[in-house]
């Protein structure tokens, strides 16, 4: 009987693919592994899901290559990831291909070779030159080929070649990081003992003091084995002499695998916080679970500057004092800094760090040391909830409300938080979700008893919440400076002669939002969507905050030909240069996403903040989430209404949290922190709740309001997006797919299609659909219902519908 494996591609493909294991590999071939595998006409890497001997009723092709000597991914994880395929609705190769770090994912490199010879005048002198320096080099990637070459349009000779069979391209699997590795020199044989003695004396009866005589009695004092570069800290001991040595066939030398991630933060144990009565109850409630090693929710509600950090800290550290390891998330990378260096004071060298912003081989020494149980705790944004931590205890999911936990594009489209839940239950571990503004489906979740509700309502210490006002732009319109209405100026002004700090949110970035002809009134768009260009002042351009394209400032209109452009509307540059004018002797930071691209910026800027060596920090929401200085106390918000500009069920929630964090930033010491919206809703309800920090009035309206219109958490939505080049057949297979919802759906709520707000995006043409589902509906039956939905799409879908792309976004944000 033979045996077979099932293997999973990095594709939108939600099967896996049966391949028959050689005889020679099967004592090594296992789940989590991957392999080299012929795929259609080429080769893939894949990764073995299960082994059996079950034999297919079709032929089927050979494993290759075994690529890996352990699995990359443990039996925990690639359960996690079937579940995510399974949720979400995506293929299970994507879902690991997000799992693993660059290097250990699906990639595989193509090269060229060239395979016919043909008389020199057949080609032309392109061509010529083409064939000649690729049968020159033993490789050359067909990455490399493109670069030099071109690849477009028939005509051009690289195609050319490929496509007449002139030259060949293959593919192999490329092993983009491997393992750190440092050499460890060893005494050889025997080396160490007599052998090494005796030499020496004899040397020394010979009258010889040659320098590796001294060094080879430094080694034998120090003793082996022993890391190259802590030897060469000695200065007997360099290149050539331990070379040298090794000739003499005493010592050797071997590579071994090595994880060197420092962080530049002083390291105190001692610095760990006593708790006050509410944090010691919270953490009491967390310490059972931990201690009896069971899976257990919590929602931990806390103001913001109530110490919930505090709280998580202990709850590690009773993980880690049972043997197991933790897992920390965080919403921002701008929140990384700060976060980090407050756990590293107390547990030292047992962090590693994860996000985006790390260069690759950074974060794969990161996911190396979690692998080998070389560091116990993982911090870091979305990605990190599949950090590889050992024998996981605790995962915390700090501002668990906030929007960036949920992947949107590509796929897969999951939501950190959720699969954090999933995977504490897995490894019976307890999950803390912090936030001083829950999302509504966390706190609904409290009610049904799916998790347990603890708060922290107060301050500790001398802090107190900052006091509010609200500043209504229709009265204050004639009694403004600049951006800013009076009493926000003079609180400013003031807290500035006290050597005090100020943030200022406003949450459009640019300088202002759109160009227009003050001629014809003709506004530029971005040509690959349907949106206006926003205005980059500083660097002469337009851009779109969408697709990323960037144009030069046209020197004359496209409709009528004249050069009379305006700036409308406002955002962070022109806020910056106007409050610059404001206040000339302060100094001014601007975070957004233009000032915080570059890497490492984040830390920069807050680190220039914290040293105070700026007074107002100017910036988008990013200025808003989990920042901590004990000077800032001024907290402005420009425009409070931004957020209720957007068409989303989730538009009220959303500027609930922003106005409460960012009000939070305020008066967390002992400093009294004073808070001013600027609004033209003075009365809105969301304003109203914000003013009071009366989380629980604003949760109690909007959950009547979402029950009334059975929007999340009183129902699940699965959103559909149709994408495509030609818009006519994007609204065609909408239709008809969205068609055969309604007919599976006979109870449930299905809205669509319709253009997608923007409608046309990186040059693509949107329509969308939207599917209410009931919550109490699971995973398996969601699944079987969106089966269902795609096979009756595939009996009614018209020609032409491959070309159509559709998109589905399981509990989709908005």
């Amino acid at each position: 009987m033979g045996h077979f494996a099932d293997i999973i591609l990095p594709t939108a493909v939600r099967h896996p693919f049966t391949y028959a294991v050689r005889e020679s590999l099967v004592e090594r071939i296992r789940p989590g592994l991957r392999v080299w595998i012929p795929f259609q006409k080429h080769k893939a890497i894949g990764m073995v899901v299960k082994v059996h001997q079950n034999e297919p009723d079709f032929k089927t092709r050979s494993v290759e290559k075994i690529m890996d000597e352990q699995p990359v991914l443990s039996d925990e994880l690639l359960e996690l990831t079937e579940w995510i395929h399974r949720f979400y609705y995506c293929g299970w190769g994507e879902v690991v291909q997000a799992a693993l770090p660059v290097g250990l994912n699906f990639y595989a490199e193509k090269y060229l070779k060239a395979t016919k010879v043909e008389p020199d005048n057949k080609f032309s002198e392109k061509q010529r030159e083409i064939l000649e320096e690729i049968g020159q080099k033993e490789s050359y990637t067909l990455k490399e080929a493109r670069k030099r070459w071109g690849e477009e349009g028939r005509s051009q000779p690289l195609k050319k070649l490929i496509d007449e069979g002139y030259l060949e391209v293959w593919e192999e699997p490329e092993m983009k990081m491997k393992p750190a590795t440092r050499k460890l020199w060893k005494w050889k044989g025997s080396a160490e003992s007599k052998t090494v003695a005796n030499l020496i004396e004899a040397h020394r009866e010979e009258g010889h003091d040659y320098k590796w005589i001294q060094a080879l009695e430094l080694l034998q004092e120090l003793g082996l084995p022993e890391f190259q570069d802590n030897l060469l800290t000695f200065d007997l001991l360099d290149y050539y002499t331990l070379n040298r040595i090794a000739d003499e066939g005493l010592i050797q030398a071997e590579e071994v695998e090595h994880s060197d991630i420092t962080l530049k933060f002083e390291h105190d144990p001692s610095q760990l916080t006593k708790l006050n009565r509410e944090q010691e109850q919270a953490f009491e409630a967390m310490r059972r679970p931990l201690d009896e090693g069971k899976y257990q929710s919590f929602l931990l509600y806390g103001v913001t500057g109530s110490g919930k950090t505090e709280v998580y800290i202990h709850a590690l550290k009773r993980a880690l004092e049972e043997g197991r390891g933790g897992l920390v998330l965080v919403p921002e990378i701008g929140l990384t800094p700060q976060i980090v260096e407050r756990f590293y004071r107390i547990f030292g060298d047992d962090i590693a760090v994860l996000h985006s912003r790390l260069t690759d081989r950074e974060r794969y020494d990161a996911w190396h040391a979690l692998r080998q149980g070389e560091k116990r705790i993982a911090i870091g944004a979305r990605s990190a909830v599949f950090a590889p931590v050992q024998n996981l205890g605790l995962i915390v999911v700090d501002e668990e409300h906030d929007a960036s936990y949920k992947q949107e594009d590509p796929a897969p489209r999951y939501n950190a938080r959720d699969v954090a839940v999933m995977r504490a239950t897995m490894n019976n571990a307890v999950v803390v979700m912090g936030s001083a503004t829950p999302s509504l489906v966390a706190l609904q979740a409290t009610r049904k008893g799916k998790s347990t509700l603890l708060s922290l309502t107060e301050r500790p210490l001398e802090a107190k919440l900052p006091k509010v006002k609200v500043l209504d732009l229709k009265q204050y319109r004639s009694a403004m400076s600049g951006p800013l209405a009076i009493p926000l100026y003079e609180a400013v002004k003031e807290g500035l002669k006290r050597e005090e700090q100020a943030i200022l949110l406003y949450n459009r970035r640019g300088y202002a939002s759109f160009l227009h002809c003050g001629n014809c009134g003709d506004i530029p768009e971005c040509p690959n969507c349907s949106v206006s260009l926003t205005y980059h002042k500083a660097k002469r351009q337009l851009r779109c905050h969408y697709c990323g394209y960037a144009g030069r400032i046209p020197r004359q209109c496209s409709s009528c030909g004249h050069d009379d452009f305006e700036a409308i509307g406002s955002g962070t540059q022109q806020l910056e240069e106007q409050i610059e004018e404001l206040f000339p002797e302060a100094r001014l930071l601007r975070m957004d996403f233009d000032t915080t691209a570059g890497r490492g910026s984040h830390a920069h800027l807050l680190n220039k903040f914290a040293r105070k060596e700026a007074d107002i920090l100017v910036g988008t929401q990013m200025v808003g989430k989990g920042l901590d200085f004990q000077d800032v106390t001024v907290v402005g918000v420009i425009n409070a209404d931004t957020e209720l500009a957007f068409p989303s069920f989730r538009s009220g929630e959303r500027m609930f949290q922003l106005l409460s964090q960012v009000a939070g930033r305020s008066g967390r010491a002992v400093k009294e922190g004073r808070v001013y919206f600027q609004t033209w809703q003075s009365d809105h309800h969301v304003i109203e709740a914000a003013k009071k920090h009366d989380y629980r009035s604003f949760a109690r309206r909007e959950l009547g309001y979402r029950k009334s219109l059975s929007y999340p958490p009183y129902s699940r939505i699965i959103r559909f997006i149709f994408k495509g080049q030609r818009e006519r057949k994007v609204q065609q297979v909408a239709e008809i797919f969205t068609s055969g919802l309604v007919e599976l759906l006979e109870f449930d709520d299905v809205l669509g299609p319709s253009p997608a707000t923007i409608l046309r995006m990186q040059r693509y043409y949107r329509w969308e659909s939207m599917a209410k589902i009931d919550p109490g509906k699971g995973a398996g039956a969601i699944e079987r219902l969106l089966d269902r939905a795609f096979a009756l799409f595939e009996e009614k879908k018209p020609e032409g519908a491959s070309a159509v792309r559709i998109n589905v976004n399981v509990d989709a944000l908005e």
